[in-house]
Order: C-alpha cells, then structure tokens, then sequence
C-alpha cells in the first residue's frame, strides 16, 4: 500500500514537471511569435511611410503606374495603369522640390489635379493655376510660390466653371495672389495644410516673361485638339486633317494625348519631329474615373470626356502669347471658307466686317461616314489598308434644323478670352457672333447625328475636293514617311 501511493506520488511529480517544461517551452514561443510580428508590423509601417513620401514621384516619373478605376479622394490618390511615357525620372529641383514640366500633378490631401499656372493676364498680382477639382470638396488650397530660391505662401481662392454637365469633377481656376517679397516668381506648387508643404511638385508659372505686341506672334493660327484617346487609330483621318490645317495656313496644332496606337504614335512623331505638332501629355486617366461622353446618365464617369474642357483653357493660356489666333477644335472638325482658300484671307475678311475683338462661330455640319461616295474617285488604292477614316469619300451632309442652336466651334484671339466651353466661351467680355454658312462652315465627319433622315435628305457638298489636288501628295507624302511600308508589308 505504500509502495503504491509513494509510486502514485512519483508520478505525479513527474506531470507536473512535464506540464512546467512545456508551458515554459509555450511561453518561449508565444515570446518569440510576439516579437516577429511586432518586427513585421514596425518594418511595414517604415516602409510604407517611405512608399507614401515618394509614391507620387516614383509613379509619375517611371510610368509604372498601379491603381484602380476608383476615383481617389486623399493624399493616398494612386495613378491608375496606362501605356504611356511619363516624363524624365530625374526632373530638374527648385526651391529643393522637384518641378514638373508636364501638365496634371495631384495635390496631396485632396482630389485637386493641377493642370498648369500661368500669370493672370487679366490681373497681374495673381497667378490662374487651371485645375481639376471634386466639386463638393471643401478643399483649402494653399499656393507655395518660389521666387529666387525663396518660398513664399498665400492662400488660393478657387472658381469652379459653372459648365460641368453634371459629373462630380469639374475644371477650376485657382487665383494665387503674389506675396510681398516675391517680384519674379517662377515656380509654383498648390498644396494644402492637411497634406503639408514639404513634398510638393512645382510647376512653371507660364506667361511671365513681357509679351510681343499685337501681330508680332510666331503663328498666326493653332489649332488646339482635346483629347486623343481610346487607343486612337483613325490615323488616315488624322493625316487629312493635319495636312488640310496647313492648306488653310495653320502653323501648329497642340494635341492632348491620352493614349494613342502605334501608327497613330509614329504619325505625331513625325509631325512633332517638323514642329508642326505639339504633344501635351494628358494622362487624366491614372487619377479619375473619366466619362467618353458629355452626359452622366449615358456616359458614366466622374469627369467630362476624359477633362476635355480643362484641356481646352489650357491650350487658350498655353498659346495666348504665340500665336494670333486659336481655333478649337476636335481631329474629325475642319473649319472651311467657301469664300477664301485660307483662314488668314477669311479672318481678314470677318474683321473688316466685325472688328478684331470679335469671337466667331462655325455652324457644325455633319457628313455621316457610314455614307460613301458613289463615284469612288476618291477610294485609293494606297490608302486601302491605311486605318481610319477617308474623308474625301464623304460628300453628304446632314441639314441642320432650322431655328435651334446647332452646335458650333470657334476661332478666336486667345487674348480676349477667360474661360473657355466645348461649344464657345464662358468669360468673355467681349461678344462673339455666328458666321453665316455660305461664308464657312464647319464640316464634322463622324458616326450620322440625325437617325430621321433617309440618304435621299442629305445635301450633296463636295467643296472639300476643291482641295485635293494638293492635299492628296501632301497625305502620300506623309504616310510614306510614317507607316505605309509597314502597312503594306504586314
């Protein structure tokens, strides 16, 4: 009996022994477990700090953007995936930030894109920095200028276009008033108290050298085109277009690029390689949820047809000072004189008439590309495999209906001008009037407008031939130059 309970004993000494090793043992992992996670967690949050501070220019600057659809609305904004280059990785510094050459910079701590700063022509102690903003934000935004080296600060005050069509982004102009202290400034950054002054991006403040007088512009017309994109590929009629602008005396045409295909890629090159074409970075996609239209409720987004309004101001400031005259347009629109072979003689004309601070509209017509020319004298056979539209093959317009406002486009001194719509101008103090159609017109071959209409009600206008003895070598030349041996040996 005692053997028994001192063996009963004995054992029991040696659970409990057991039991003491192994919670020992479970101590020392549960030890062990805390400390790596705690070295995780530490490790993450370093390096995500260091992912937040650089994140806007590692993405903006080596094109390897990542991201969603999703409109962001705080300093976390993540440029969405796109095909296109960025600018140089190793931008230039001022005032110990970097600056942005390039348009559209987000603002850390809100849903502000900045599209470009130019000095106020209309009141020199401010700086108008053209701006995408959320329009319901509450958004404080703060001018950070640089001036010798020096930085100086005042607050913006932010007027937003009152033409957004009803999408949640609209275009804005940021007034930054220039502080005392600060004589020629250069460089200007839009920030706000939430998101700090320290890692801002600074961009040009344009317009700010003395201006050439009157007539004393290097182009006398520029044609400002927003914005390509949807992997544009209507190359032949982009060939025509450019090439009929040079026939009616253009001098350069700015396109905001969104994305474009390869031939199209090749085309703009060439066309920049000769000065005639200015390519303007547009890459509004990696930051907002865009609209391909002008009506939320059938084209859904968080911004009108990928910012094209944003773009259109911006083109009006970009070129107030180089050029006489601007002219707004899209790559399917060709403003024509019936009356004149070029612009130059038709403007000469509408200001000897109107007087030369005068706005003037083109009545759109449309010629539906989905009806051809019967003759097919102008169905080439080396445009054939050209992609895109032939616009000599489309001769049948569309009649305009008789007291509405048909949609137009304008040509104008972009020295008069505020702001600017899709369809005209929203500040203007000046006035501007519609030209009549059997003086010029605008011809817009694109998709039919009127689905009322049989092909016998289409009016037979082939005015655009008139012009085809040049414009067919000059549209040769081109694709020769650019894709047409590609295209044939593919």
């Amino acid at each position: 009996k005692y053997l028994q309970v001192a063996t009963d004993r004995h054992r029991r000494v040696q659970l409990v022994d057991m039991m003491l090793d192994k919670g020992s043992t479970s101590l020392y992992k549960r030890k062990y477990l805390l400390w790596s996670i705690c070295f995780i967690i530490i490790t993450l949050i370093i390096f995500l700090a260091y992912r937040n501070n650089n994140m806007e220019f590692y993405m903006l600057n080596t094109g390897e953007l990542q991201g969603n659809n999703n409109t962001k609305g705080n300093d976390d904004i993540a440029p969405m995936k796109t095909n296109q280059a960025t600018e140089s990785p190793n931008p230039p510094e001022v005032c110990g930030a970097p600056a942005k050459i390039d348009p559209l910079v987000p603002v850390r701590g809100m849903k502000t894109i900045v599209v470009a700063a130019y000095l106020d022509k209309w009141d020199s102690e401010h700086v108008r920095v053209i701006s995408i903003v959320y329009r319901s934000e509450m958004a404080d935004h703060h001018c950070l200028f640089c001036c010798g080296g020096r930085k100086f600060t005042s607050r913006a005050q932010c007027h937003i276009h009152r033409d957004h069509f009803g999408f949640v982004y609209g275009t804005a102009d940021l007034f930054c008033k220039i502080p005392q202290g600060c004589s020629l400034p250069t460089h200007l950054a839009v920030y706000t108290p939430l998101g700090g002054d320290q890692d801002v991006s600074f961009l040009p403040i344009h317009n700010s050298q003395p201006q050439p007088q009157t007539n004393a512009f290097p182009y006398d017309f520029t044609v400002c085109i927003s914005t390509m994109f949807g992997n544009f590929n209507n190359v032949l009629q982009l060939v025509q277009t450019i090439e009929m602008y040079k026939l009616l005396g253009v001098q350069k045409v700015a396109i905001y690029k969104n994305s474009c295909s390869p031939d199209t890629q090749r085309v703009l090159d060439f066309y920049h390689s000769t000065g005639l074409v200015d390519i303007i970075p547009w890459l509004i996609t990696s930051y907002i949820n865009v609209s391909g239209g002008w009506r939320p409720s059938e084209f859904p987004g968080d911004l009108h047809y990928y910012g094209q309004l944003a773009a259109l101001n911006d083109c009006v400031y970009r070129y107030m000072y180089k050029t006489k005259y601007v002219a707004l347009n899209d790559i399917d629109e060709i403003i024509l004189p019936l009356k004149h072979r070029t612009w130059n003689e038709m403007m000469e004309d509408l200001e000897q008439q109107y007087g030369p601070h005068t706005g003037f509209e083109f009545e759109s017509h449309v010629f539906p590309q989905n009806i051809n020319e019967k003759s097919g004298r102008f169905h080439l056979q080396e445009w054939k495999d050209i992609p895109g539209v032939n616009v000599l093959e489309h001769i049948y317009r569309e009649p305009n209906k008789a007291g509405v406002l048909n949609a137009f486009k304008v040509i104008v001194n972009p020295r008069l001008v505020q702001e600017v719509t899709v369809h005209g101008f929203l500040n203007f103090d000046y006035h501007s009037i519609r030209v009549q159609q059997n003086f010029a017109r605008m011809y817009h071959i694109r998709r039919p407008q009127r689905h009322d209409l049989h092909q016998s009600d289409l009016i037979r206008d082939d005015h655009l031939w008139s012009y085809s003895e040049k414009l067919v070598p000059a549209v040769n030349e081109v694709l020769k130059k650019t894709i047409l041996g590609r295209v044939k040996a593919t």
